[in-house]
């Protein structure tokens, strides 16, 4: 059990977010501590005000299970390292407006200064229906894939110093992580997939305008509004 200096829901709402029931908050429990040797930055994102209950209680259950089970195991490696380690977490909710969540969560922690780990939890949420979304559920059939494949190759080579250090060509996989930021749909690979693990995740932008004819008509609508 750590010794919390503070635990409860966070006063400041992230944001509001329009949509299914009166309207979705983002809220924050913070979990926050620190000691002599560790500063961990802990402010666990909670969904409040969708109309399905079982969704929100889902979305909120694996927020507080991963950040849990990710914490324990710093902490326990800082305890054993006695070194200065850091927990941090970042939540940015990129767009959310029209029936749709994009929000994208962010872990970086070490106990040993040479590695740092990186996780990261991307929420889509059609708040209008009350389901998350995989890229595919926002697609019309197949074909979206070969096109968005040529984009991710023709972006990459657009942008040769941004992306010099990406040793494979990036393209959509059965579970592809990405978020929308309002104006680009991004595709993201995970540390190492596409280069080296101090980098990061690789994110690539591709246009909202450029996909618009691929999206199902539904998903068109939000992004022509």
């Amino acid at each position: 059990m750590h010794n919390f200096i503070k635990f409860g829901a966070a006063a400041a709402v992230i944001s509001l977010l329009f949509g299914c029931g009166n309207g979705v908050n983002i809220d924050t429990v913070d979990k926050s501590y620190s000691s002599d040797t560790i500063t961990a930055n802990v402010k666990i994102p909670q969904l409040k005000g969708l109309a399905s209950k079982d969704l929100e209680e889902s979305v909120n259950e694996e927020f507080m299970t991963v950040t849990s089970e990710l914490l324990d195991k710093f902490s326990e490696s800082a305890k054993q390292t006695g070194e200065q380690s850091l927990f941090d977490m970042e939540t940015t909710a990129h767009f959310n407006k029209n029936g749709l969540l994009s929000m994208v969560t962010d872990y970086e922690y070490f106990a040993r200064k040479a590695h740092k780990n990186r996780f990261r939890i991307e929420k889509n949420i059609d708040t209008e229906n009350c389901r998350e979304l995989a890229l595919s559920d926002m697609f019309d059939g197949d074909s979206y894939i070969d096109a968005l494949n040529k984009m991710l190759i023709d972006s990459v080579s657009a942008n040769p110093e941004k992306y010099a250090d990406i040793w494979a060509k990036p393209k959509i996989s059965q579970n592809q992580g990405f978020y929308i930021d309002g104006e680009n749909l991004v595709i993201f690979y995970p540390p190492y997939e596409l280069s080296y693990y101090e980098r990061g995740f690789v994110e690539i932008p591709i246009p909202l305008e450029e996909v618009l004819t691929y999206l199902k008509p539904e998903y068109r609508k939000i992004f022509a509004e």
